[in-house]
């Protein structure tokens, strides 16, 4: 194993100075650890964050990227890197709609054939998004298994084929999760099987099932058993579904709140599958044929209005957006090529980008999006460059005529070197002009022309001086020199050629730093909706820049990661008290707790996985805690509320209630008290009750009826929970009190309080029937 710390040292004591070795002790501080014990990946880990960040306030940005990937390929071998990429494309290769997989899986084709350490820092860089990007969508999939499993406690006593699938989806979907695995068609189909089933129950109209239960087998015909259910029908798997027919729900024929509800289902699962399309095509939003239609789609489930058929066109149009978008590259890429294939330069100089247009090319066939910006850059660098090749020229020729006929008329000791001039072909001139030039002068010179001589130099030492600043600013100061001293030698300096350098640094200067800026646009792509918007702006007006600058774009981007590692710790202590607070109301149980109870996984698994979390992970994460930090306010709340009134129910009356239980007697034992002369008749409370008499209810009907329960108790409980309403400044529904196994349920009901005795684990199935 290298020496990490010394290699480290080495590599950016040049650049920093005494400051590399701070730099260094505060990294192993972060670390924890001695220079000795220093591994790759810590060596890595440091050059990334601290080193960098060093380097960028004293170097250009991509000075500083080219510096650290040099550094991280001397510790480690491109082949070892190499193969962390590909185990890397083997993990997330089975996600094949994701465009970064596409170009991870061309670069890694690339790799394998021909070594590139830029290519190879770009395969890291995208290795490390997409784990981003998995883990964010984990923490979706996580919030999709917390509704589902909600979805299926509420829909499970139905019963029937379709429940049992959506056990075995979430049952599914829980082991996905569990491995780290994304199950997206899994989750589609789970949360289209659970609308349709919530719906179904939520419209208070479920019937019995008109087919016999249904029993999927992989054969055609039923086994000749003895023990076979002559009702019994068995089918193929494929023809099951063909059978099960739809549930459907007739709107009009319910009242409004329950229309009400059945509409708020729908919405808020389109809500959610406008999510996944806008995580899904994300680079596709501001296309002229989805915008307008997307905006549409956002107004009216912002208003609370399912949108129908409108989310499947939406996704239609990005899918369309998507093909038009990939046949626009194509034939961007095919007229590239064409006009490299044009372009008057020797093969090698377009070599480069001719692979970088087969790259492109193949990450377009795997499925991905290339960004063929940089590529024009580079074809417009090489068509200047030919541009200047042709003007260069043409200006030694022109030059070569002029002192031509600035020779002629001179006398007979110029005429050898005019005749010599007028032989050299036009491949010899950027060699022996300059030689010729300074012949010449000391011709002038020998000739007493002095005069002549001075206004030549003049004019080369005002022509070098314009140059020198934009020169010095991009890194020809030798040249600049070398042509001072030719100046102060008493010879002519050849600034054609330094013209021509100076062009030519000028253009390579911009290809550099619009590839830097391509890849810091990556990055802010990353921050949408953290700040990253500003950022994207910069960098398209910066791109426009004849020679644009990436150090301000990469130092804004710095600040968006101080901000995001801020929102971490944030977030991290938030979570901590949430979960501390949540511990001390964890036994208390109300309507609250139940909507609360399914953002715990969430936020467990988001606690967890904080550490890795990017930008978007992070604002998911924020808005699910602010949800249930909300919920926590407001159960906090009731439980005061109810800790002050259940203080004021007289003890005698709560212990005759529960002695009931206490005796060892049943419910249908106690001495039922004298039904009052106005109490509803028995037939008609058991055509009200019928749908109530579940199985495990053992106690039903009204207070003030005839009940195997002491009636004061009764009376007292329900004097307090209406006292609580007062407090609440809410209207109460349903309340049910545990006692052991069993379950004591007060309801108000068609102006009058319901009492309901019944097993515990019927208690569920009893509350969603109750449900209006």
């Amino acid at each position: 194993m290298p020496d990490v710390y010394k290699t480290i040292l080495e590599a950016i004591r040049p650049h920093l100075g005494a400051r590399a070795e701070a730099v260094l002790e505060e990294g192993l501080k972060r670390l924890g650890k001695r220079p000795s014990e220093l591994a790759p990946a810590d060596g890595a880990q440091l050059l990334k964050g601290l080193v960098y960040r060093e380097l960028q306030a004293r170097m250009r940005p991509e000075e500083a990227r080219r510096l650290v990937e040099g550094v991280l390929a001397q510790m480690e071998g491109q082949g070892t890197r190499l193969a962390k990429l590909e185990q890397g494309l083997k993990r997330f290769g089975i996600y094949v709609d994701w465009p970064e997989v596409a170009r991870l899986r061309a670069l890694v084709n690339r790799l394998r054939q021909t070594p590139d350490p830029g290519l190879l820092a770009e395969g890291e860089e995208l290795l490390e998004a997409l784990e981003e990007r998995l883990e964010e969508a984990l923490l979706r999939q996580a919030k999709d298994l917390a509704h589902l499993e909600e979805a299926l406690e509420r829909v499970r006593h139905l019963g029937g084929p379709k429940v049992r699938r959506l056990e075995s989806l979430v049952e599914t979907i829980r082991q996905a999760q569990g491995e780290g695995i994304l199950a997206q068609a899994e989750v589609e189909r789970a949360r289209s099987l659970a609308l349709e089933l919530r719906k179904f129950l939520e419209s208070s109209a479920v019937k019995a099932p008109t087919l016999p239960e249904i029993v999927f087998e992989t054969q055609e015909a039923p086994p000749e058993t003895p023990s076979s259910h002559p009702t019994d029908v068995f089918l193929t798997v494929e023809d099951a579904s063909e059978l099960e027919g739809e549930l459907w729900v007739d709107l009009e024929a319910l009242s409004q709140e329950a229309s009400q509800r059945i509409l708020a289902l729908e919405v808020e699962e389109e809500r959610r599958r406008l999510e996944e399309l806008l995580s899904r095509y994300a680079p596709l939003v501001e296309r002229a044929t989805v915008s307008p239609l997307l905006a549409e789609v956002q107004a009216l489930l912002d208003a609370g209005t399912p949108v129908g058929e409108k989310l499947k066109a939406l996704e239609e149009a990005f899918q369309e957006a998507e093909k038009n978008l990939r046949a626009e590259k194509r034939a961007r890429l095919i007229q590239l090529e064409e006009a490299l294939r044009l372009l008057p330069l020797p093969e090698e100089a377009k070599l480069p980008l001719k692979r970088a247009l087969g790259l492109a090319e193949e990450t377009l066939e795997e499925g991905g999006y290339p960004d063929l910006l940089p590529l024009e850059e580079e074809l417009w660098r090489l068509e200047e460059e030919a541009r200047r090749k042709a003007e260069e020229e043409r200006r030694l020729l022109q030059e070569k005529e002029a002192l031509v006929a600035e020779l002629e008329g001179k006398g007979e000791a110029f005429r050898p070197l005019r005749e010599e001039l007028k032989a050299l072909p036009l491949e010899a001139l950027p060699q022996r002009l300059p030689e010729v030039r300074a012949r010449y002068a000391e011709l002038l010179k020998a000739q007493g022309e002095e005069a002549a001589l001075r206004a030549k130099f003049a004019e080369a030492a005002k022509a070098l001086e314009a140059l020198k600043p934009e020169a010095q600013a991009l890194g020809l100061e030798e040249r600049v020199a070398e042509a001072e001293t030719l100046l102060a030698q008493g010879s002519l300096p050849d600034l054609g050629s330094l013209r021509k350098s100076l062009e030519d640094a000028k253009a390579q200067a911009r290809r550099k730093a619009l590839l830097e800026l391509s890849r810091l646009q990556a990055l802010a792509e990353r921050f949408r909706g953290f700040g990253g918007e500003g950022v994207l702006r910069a960098i398209a007006e910066e791109k426009g820049k004849p020679l644009p600058d990436p150090t301000p774009i990469a130092r804004a981007l710095e600040a968006l990661k101080r901000r995001m590692e801020a929102k971490r710790e944030e977030l991290t202590t938030r979570l901590t008290g949430f979960f501390g607070a949540y511990a001390r109301l964890e036994g208390f149980q109300s309507e609250t707790s139940r909507r609360l109870r399914p953002l715990l996984p969430v936020l467990q698994s988001a606690q967890e996985k904080l550490p890795r979390l990017g930008p978007q992970g992070l604002l998911q994460v924020e808005k699910t805690l602010g949800q249930a930090e909300a919920l926590l306010r407001e159960l906090e709340r009731e439980r005061e509320a109810a800790k002050a009134v259940l203080q004021e129910i007289r003890g005698e009356e709560l212990e005759a209630l529960l002695g009931v239980f206490d005796q060892g007697r049943t419910p249908a034992q106690a001495r039922p008290p004298e039904a009052p002369s106005g109490a509803t008749p028995p037939g008609e409370m058991e055509g009200d009750l019928a749908p109530l008499r579940l199985p495990g209810v053992e106690v039903l009907g009204y207070l003030g009826e005839a009940l195997p329960l002491p009636k004061e108790p009764l009376e007292a409980l329900v004097q307090a929970l209406e006292q609580l309403d007062r407090s609440l400044g809410q209207t109460r529904g349903p309340a049910a009190i545990l006692l052991g196994e069993k379950a004591l349920v007060l309801a108000p009901r068609k102006g009058r309080t319901l009492v309901a005795l019944l097993e515990r684990a019927s208690l569920s199935a009893f509350l969603l029937e109750l449900a209006p």
